[in-house]
């Protein structure tokens, strides 16, 4: 029996420097926030005598990282922004590093990357299993819980996303950049003070989602067709 117990620590062990050892260096690393922005940043893993810090560095600067812990099973820290803590857990298999980060609000977006001067694996096809075709009424609600009524006329044709928003008023606007990945879809709204962020979930003939103005504040939506 003490030998088992000695032989599983001893494995445990080894497991584990193996494991550290394997993600120290530096990460190019990947992040979709929930606006459906993507954010680079190189993630700097360091390790000695079995202590571990690091350093996420972007175009915006280094920040370093907090509440770092490596265990067998993921890499956690957190970085701290103006607006509040990000936490990050992610998960190594061999040059890759793949999980997610989580905003002070609760939503969440998925971070990858490739160890640096490794190959990144090709990255995946959107499949496009909604049908995002049609005219759908929403009715979005605003930070302050407003409500506005409007008529999204959206075309898809493959993974790619176009069409008009219309507006109870009847003022419209064409939309940019539209996607359809599964059953999300994902847009921008330009205006003449920058562009609306939206971002959906298609389930049949029902749509909801989120959406973020020019000046970064969100707000929600729903809508059928």
């Amino acid at each position: 029996m003490l030998k088992t117990i000695l032989t599983t620590t001893s494995l445990f062990v080894l497991s584990l420097n193996a494991f550290a050892a394997g993600v120290a260096g530096t990460w190019k690393m990947s992040a979709q926030a929930p606006d459906g922005n993507t954010h680079k940043f190189d993630l700097v893993l360091k390790e000695a005598s079995g202590k571990y810090d690091g350093t996420l560095v972007s175009e915006q600067g280094s920040l370093p990282l907090q509440d770092l812990a490596v265990t067998t099973e993921e890499v956690a820290f957190k970085i701290t922004m103006d607006f509040g803590q990000i936490a990050f857990k992610l998960k190594q298999d061999g040059d890759a590093l793949k999980g997610n980060l989580v905003l002070p609000d609760g939503s969440t977006g998925p971070v990858s990357g490739n160890r640096d001067g490794a190959s990144a694996a090709p990255a995946a096809t959107p499949t496009a299993a909604a049908d995002a075709t049609g005219k759908w009424k929403v009715v979005s609600k605003d930070s302050e819980g407003r409500e506005m009524r409007s008529t999204l006329d959206l075309k898809q044709d493959g993974t790619k996303l176009s069409g008009m928003i219309v507006m109870e008023s009847g003022d419209e606007a064409p939309i940019s950049d539209g996607t359809v990945d599964g059953s999300t879809i994902a847009f921008k709204i330009p205006t003449g003070e920058g562009s609306f962020s939206v971002t959906g979930k298609i389930e049949g003939t029902t749509v909801k989602g989120t959406f973020q103005t020019p000046n970064g504040t969100k707000g929600s939506f729903s809508g059928s067709k």
